[in-house]
């Protein structure tokens, strides 16, 4: 007989149980984007008393805003930032929209990223507008479930530029509790060469694209790779670059008439993409003339200082301080003048993963931690 789960646990496998895969992630026998998830979102957050609004980025693609606003005049805004929409499913090895529960862990697309966190604050709000800390409270707090974080970070994007302004922000992510104060930009780029195909029985009368993108390849990772690892920051480290895509040719027998390779660039205050893509386009002049460049996306790093008082209240809930190679909508915030850290519940190793999971225990515990933070008022 399986287990009956936690009235916790349950709460999670609603939101498992709707599909919310970002578009550009394949979707399985289900329907993408995050529509059907902000409708539930929308509904909970109103259900804790929360005034809703919807914005809609796209067709099939909202914001979800739910505003707690305090009986007394506010003294400060924050703002809980999770995002609707998950990767894709293929490949997986468990249902990816029936939380599965096997020895403590909570298996489906979306448990650990980041439906868990978001079902551990909302457990927590759950908790909070039922208790005296609701009518005492000083603060806004705001959800704002973004859409399109796993591709591009649409939806904050559109929030901000809105003029959305809150006095800090938290990005819902899986980072085992621990107050994420800094993390890394991303600048991700295509270069592609271009040739003559030919039959390969002549490639003399043929112009290799393949062959026209090996020097900058090479130069890629003989000069600019090693001068951005020599670049460290104090908190963030190294910046870096991975070639990770390198696409050319379409047979055996044909000579390959287009090229192209994908970056992905790890970066921090003291390297920026301005820089970078400067740099780039010289060695390309240099070792591969006529490639195109062009950018795929670009997202700053950020270092909030770990004195920012409400960093330090959230750190009192939480597990101590880190930073992060990865990107998420913390970026963003922070990168519109917004303090900003990423938290929540569960191990960002369990993301995206063919069996994604958290912990039963872990979930328990980030309800704890938000609900120490809501009733200390961020104080």
């Amino acid at each position: 007989m399986a287990r009956r789960l936690s009235p916790l646990s349950s709460l999670l496998a609603e939101m498992v149980a709707v599909p919310s895969v970002n578009p550009q992630g394949d979707a399985g026998d289900s329907v993408s984007g995050e529509a059907r998830m902000g409708a539930w979102m929308a509904e909970h957050l109103r259900g804790l008393g929360a005034d809703v609004e919807v914005q809609w980025l796209a067709p099939g693609r909202p914001n979800v805003i739910g505003v707690f606003e305090p009986a007394r005049p506010a003294v400060a805004t924050v703002v809980f930032a999770p995002h609707l929409d998950t990767v894709g499913v293929a490949g997986m090895t468990v249902p990816p929209f029936s939380l599965t529960a096997r020895a403590g862990r909570l298996h489906g697309r979306g448990a650990c990223d980041t439906k868990g966190p978001t079902a551990a604050l909302l457990w927590a709000l759950r908790e909070w507008t039922r208790s005296p800390a609701r009518t005492a409270a000083a603060v806004r707090w705001i959800v704002v479930a973004t859409a399109g974080e796993e591709e591009g970070s649409a939806g904050a994007e559109a929030l901000l530029r809105a003029g959305f302004r809150a006095n800090f922000a938290v990005a819902l992510e899986p980072t085992q509790l621990h107050v994420v104060h800094a993390a890394k930009g991303i600048l991700r780029l295509w270069i592609e060469t271009r040739g003559r195909a030919h039959h390969g029985a002549q490639p003399e009368r043929g112009d290799n694209a393949v062959y026209r993108m090996l020097p900058l390849a090479l130069a890629l990772r003989d000069t600019l790779a090693p001068e951005l690892a020599a670049r460290r920051h104090p908190v963030l480290g190294a910046a870096s670059l991975n070639l990770g895509v390198m696409q050319g040719g379409r047979d055996l027998n044909i000579v390959p008439d287009r090229c192209r390779v994908g970056l992905d660039l790890r970066l921090h205050p003291g390297v920026e993409s301005d820089e970078v893509l400067r740099a780039l386009r010289n060695l390309r002049r240099a070792y591969a003339p006529g490639a195109t460049v062009r950018v795929h996306r670009a997202g700053p790093s950020f270092v909030t200082e770990r004195t920012q008082p409400w960093a330090r209240a959230l750190r009192r809930a939480g597990r101590g301080w880190a930073t992060a190679d990865w990107f998420c909508d913390a970026n963003i915030f922070a990168g519109q003048g917004i303090p900003a850290v990423a938290f929540g519940p569960g191990d960002i190793a369990q993301a995206h993963t063919k069996d994604e999971y958290i912990l039963e225990r872990d979930l328990a515990e980030g309800a704890v931690a938000f609900s120490q933070f809501l009733n200390a008022g961020g104080g």
